[in-house]
């Protein structure tokens, strides 16, 4: 017996050659931990005798704190192969009305849950032939909300266990108590597990009473190697059932207390396992014959225990011909961390029980400052040699070292350089009938992934042609660079805002298409495009989340026309923007802290933190879309081409931010968010070209509107400035002036024509500009009011008031755009009433504009028509026609609003005057 090689013998010592025997040799267990106490319990020797052991000294001495094996034998293939369908369909309609008959004994005896009798056949097959009994039907739950029960609280409620229900449970991340109660008509010590095949909860702690003691066993990841009940993946453990008694069985079942957040949670489920049909004890890869038409491909890291073969996923590669032929091995690997990363082969092997584990011991992947060992053991049933080719789906390892026996039992070191070679590890030789364990060392990781090391076995033709479809993956990493340099370019030479958002949409998702092109299914066992560190991977994600979030959030508010369609919400894009660059600076932040300071920050912080950003570009992305329908619904222009554009990249972001990590995990994440990416992105340089033309059509519109507005305001303001400088307005302040000076009153003559000149100089400084500051206007519109109270030897007061709140600097109104409006006060509303008469001119804040108001307490509009109808030489005034005019003109020219309210004061039932009301925005 070589170190590291081994050959299965049959029961008479002689070696297996031509045909198979009967039972193929299986490692049979002697001796079995006991209760929590250390104690050991042995195997009742009429059950060692039933299995035929054989005793036989394993390689090494054995494992610390495991078992001892013998040899046992299991149903031949050929005889598996036999076995009539038949058969397992009338043993399943029996332990269904064995199932149905108990159940109703159960509920006449006030108990939930039947009891499972225990049997020898078994109607389900996982995919490496382990034959097992589903007893889903058979438990009883209860979550325990503290998670700090002991096996005492638990049985004490032992009346508040309901129907197990986690296969149809969204969420099973909770501690539950599972109660199940069995019953057989032997004594002897049976096979279960708990979960699926080759997977793990947290942690199982089984507990039950047998001959007045109450026995504990442990499962689950958080184990060592040598510390599980059965030294190899899945949550196995024994039970010493006695004879024509219920015995109940409570196991504590951690689906919680998990080292990574990146863990799936499973249902609670509990299986009866044939011992018979295990092939190996340990943690050993029997090879498969992969040219067999009936083999199946399970590339998958775990495999649901099913009751049928076929419901064992496949690779189905729609860029294949055929499904790739490829097993995964990571539930077969041991690993072993090498902290200092200078112990030699001789030194681990001598230290391996000590601290070997499988995946998920502690964490998930490796850590990146320790190095590591692998130990894989193969088996070859078959009589002849068989050549194997071990391979990466994803690889980060640029070298590894691998170690394999020789014929002499020493082990000789090997380089294998996978990146380099497209995954490849390597390709070695296993001896007919013999096993063959071979070591694996990995040294520290620096890029972005912690990979656990983990291989799969893949027929060469296969990883060949999955290797060919490197040149698909080049392709599309090209497109994206093209797509960048010629809108960069586009952006440099047009400087248009939609062009340049567009770019930084471009950009900021470009690390996430080269992440998701180095990790999708399609593109397995391909060389890697890119290799960065793991700090440098995640602010590239986040970055370049945030900068794709800003680009497209600025891009539609352009298209769409936020500021017209959406003025509310365009408001409130600066604070969105705002609170985007927060969260992608604390992810950022995070993601740099975490990847360089040990235990600064947990694991699943830096997961909550992220799923935190993603959600909200997620809800951002839903709050887009439904601003896009409205605009459609408003015939908002380019809007349904917007939609259709955008709704490919909505279906990949929602996928990855909000349905995936909330709802439907078992989504694939990379390849939709491709493809979804690239059909938005090309929509969007068509809806782009569209933007384009119809800006280019805007603009030769507003052009000719421009010119002909311009027009128009010319021949208004001609007519406005010949009412403002009105022959009668004119004549009389001369007069006035005459008169003053003919009654030696020189002193009001030269203060009358001291306010003329100024006015006019005023007027005719204005007469050229479109807009006047308001300070500007009420001015003038002081002085013509005084030059009026003059004129009439100060017949009546006014007042000007005006808002602190207002800034008269700043708002732009057109010249001498109150003076008809004061006009008409005076001289219609004052000049023809007795007594006292007051005028007032009150500037107010109004929302974001100023209201004007003009008011007098004269004889009110009614009344004046009247007077002006049967004077025939009074003053005629076109004042507020010609405001109208100039303010629709000026409107439409720059786009201010205005409103003109015209009230007639009455007081008892008489006019009391006339209140206009100006609003400016």
């Amino acid at each position: 017996m070589h170190c590291g090689r081994q050959r299965y013998r049959s029961e008479t010592g002689r070696g297996i050659t031509g045909q198979y025997p009967q039972r193929t040799p299986l490692l049979w267990h002697q001796t079995h931990p006991g209760p929590a106490t250390g104690q050991s319990t042995t195997i009742q020797p009429s059950l060692r005798d039933q299995y035929n052991r054989q005793d036989r000294k394993r390689p090494g001495g054995g494992y610390t704190g495991g078992v001892e094996f013998g040899l046992m034998y299991r149903p031949s293939k050929s005889r598996r192969l036999r076995r009539s369908r038949t058969q397992i369909i009338t043993l399943m309609k029996i332990q269904n009305l064995l199932f149905l008959l108990l159940s109703f004994a159960g509920q006449l005896s006030g108990q939930s849950a039947p009891v499972y009798p225990i049997t020898s056949e078994f109607a389900g097959t996982n995919y490496e032939q382990e034959r097992y009994n589903d007893l889903y039907d058979y438990t009883e739950i209860l979550i325990d909300p503290t998670g700090e029960w002991t096996y005492e609280d638990a049985r004490t409620r032992s009346d508040q266990f309901g129907p197990n229900t986690t296969r149809t449970d969204r969420n099973v991340d909770h501690i539950y108590w599972v109660k199940l109660r069995l019953r057989a008509d032997t004594a002897a010590r049976y096979l279960f597990s708990a979960g699926y095949l080759y997977g793990d909860f947290a942690q199982v702690d089984v507990y039950y009473e047998h001959q007045d003691s109450l026995i504990r066993q442990t499962a689950g990841y958080q184990l060592k190697a040598a510390e599980k009940i059965i030294r190899r993946s899945g949550s196995y453990f024994w039970i010493d059932v006695p004879a024509d008694n219920i015995l109940t069985v409570y196991l504590r079942v951690d689906d919680v207390t998990w080292y990574c957040e990146c863990m799936q949670r499973y249902p609670v489920s509990i299986y009866h396992i044939d011992p018979q049909s295990i092939m190996s004890w340990r943690a050993a890869y029997t090879l498969p014959d992969m040219e067999a038409p009936e083999f199946i491909s399970l590339d998958q890291e775990t495999g649901e225990m099913v009751g049928r073969m076929d419901k064992v996923r496949g690779t189905d590669n729609s860029w294949l011909a055929t499904k790739r032929r490829v097993v995964s091995l990571v539930r077969y690997f041991e690993f072993y961390p090498d902290t200092d990363c200078n112990r030699s082969l001789e030194e681990v092997q001598r230290d391996w029980d000590n601290k070997a584990f499988f995946r998920g011991y502690k964490r998930f992947d490796f850590a990146r400052d320790t190095c590591y060992w692998a130990r894989l053991e193969v088996i070859n049933p078959e009589p002849f040699p068989q050549t194997r080719t071990f391979a990466y789906a994803f690889c980060r390892w640029d070298r590894i070292d691998y170690y394999l026996p020789g014929s002499d039992g020493q082990y000789a070191a090997h380089e294998a350089f996978p990146n380099a070679n497209d995954q490849k590890a390597f390709t070695f030789t296993i001896p007919a009938n013999d096993t063959v364990v071979l070591y694996i060392r990995y040294p520290r990781q620096t890029n972005a992934y912690g990979a656990n090391g983990s291989m799969v076995d893949i027929h060469p033709e296969d990883l060949h042609r999955s290797q060919q479809l490197i040149r698909y993956k080049y392709l599309l990493a090209g497109g994206m660079l093209f797509f960048m340099i010629y809108f960069l370019l586009q952006v440099i030479v047009t400087r248009e805002k939609v062009m340049f958002y567009y770019c930084l949409l471009l950009f900021g998702l470009s690390p996430y298409l080269l992440a998701s092109l180095n990790l999708t299914p399609i593109f397995e066992y391909t060389q890697n495009i890119f290799h960065v560190s793991r700090t440098l991977h995640w602010i590239s994600l986040f970055v370049g989340a945030t900068l794709a979030t800003v680009g497209f959030l600025k891009f539609s508010q352009i298209i769409l026309d936020f500021k017209t369609t959406f003025p509310k919400f365009n408001r409130l894009i600066g604070y969105i923007l705002f609170v985007e660059c927060m969260l992608g600076l604390v992810a950022t932040i995070t993601a740099i802290i975490i990847t360089n300071v040990p235990n600064f920050f947990s694991n699943s912080t830096f997961r909550l933190v992220e799923k935190g950003f993603n959600s909200f570009n997620g809800i951002l992305m839903i709050f887009i879309i439904s601003l896009a329908v409205k605009a459609y619904f408003r015939k908002v222009p380019l809007s349904g081409n917007y939609l259709i554009a955008i709704l490919p990249l909505a279906i990949g972001v929602l996928n990855n931010t909000i349905v995936r990590p909330y709802f439907l995990p078992e989504i694939p994440v990379f390849l939709p968010f491709i493809i979804c990416m690239l059909v938005s992105l090309m929509l969007y340089g068509i809806l782009i070209g569209g933007q384009f033309n119809r800006m280019k059509l805007q603009e030769s519109r507003a052009t000719q509107k421009s010119t002909y507005l311009q027009n128009q305001l010319l021949q208004v303001e001609s007519k406005a400035l010949r009412a403002q400088m009105n022959p009668h307005f004119i004549f009389n302040c001369l007069n006035s002036i005459k008169g003053l000076i003919q009654e030696t009153a020189n002193q009001q003559a030269i203060h009358y024509l001291t306010l003329f000149s100024k006015f006019i100089r005023r007027v005719l400084q204005h007469s050229e500009e479109k807009q006047i500051s308001l300070e500007e206007e009420l001015e003038m519109s002081r002085l013509y009011i005084e030059m009026e109270r003059l004129r009439f030897e100060k017949s009546f007061t006014y007042k000007v008031e005006i808002d602190p709140a207002v800034d008269t600097s700043f708002f732009r109104v057109p010249p001498m755009i109150l003076q008809p409006i004061l006009e008409n006060a005076i001289w219609h509303g004052l000049m023809h009433k007795q007594g006292d008469r007051e005028i007032r001119l009150e500037i107010k804040a109004e929302g974001e504009g100023v209201k004007c108001i003009v008011e007098d307490n004269g004889i009110g509009r009614k009344q004046a028509a009247a007077l002006q109808v049967n004077a025939r030489n009074g003053h005629r005034s076109f004042g507020t026609k010609l405001i109208l005019d100039r303010l629709q003109v000026n409107q439409q020219l720059f786009n201010h609003h205005f409103v003109i309210n015209i009230i007639d004061k009455i007081v008892n039932g008489r006019a009391a005057g006339t209140r206009v009301e100006l609003s400016l925005d």
